[in-house]
């Protein structure tokens, strides 16, 4: 691998040695209370744009179930739009314990 970045560096071309986490994995480092698939379905609603409903645990241990649209991953927290609170909202990874399509 390095004789190929030594060499793609001559030719001026820029290889990054390690490729950039997919989202599926970001979201199972962070949200270690979903199941594989609910990760999954995360991700793809995640990387579609699309909305999803996710089962929310507050710091004061409350459980809520929330619409989310206009997902935006910054790791370890998920900022999107809460239909719930009409509002943009900051969501820690780790306290998301369900996903259902929205």
């Amino acid at each position: 691998m390095r004789a190929i970045m030594i060499e793609a560096a001559a030719r001026g071309n820029r290889i990054s040695p390690r490729p950039r986490p997919a989202v599926e994995e970001i979201l199972a480092g962070y949200a270690r209370n979903l199941s594989f698939t609910d990760v999954r379905q995360l991700a793809h609603a995640v990387d579609g744009g699309q909305p999803i409903s996710v089962e929310y645990i507050a710091t004061s241990g409350s459980a809520t179930v929330r619409t989310l649209s206009q997902l935006e991953l910054d790791p370890p927290y998920l900022h999107a739009w809460c239909h719930l609170r009409s509002a943009e909202r900051m969501f820690t990874l780790s306290r998301i314990h369900g996903v259902m399509p929205g």
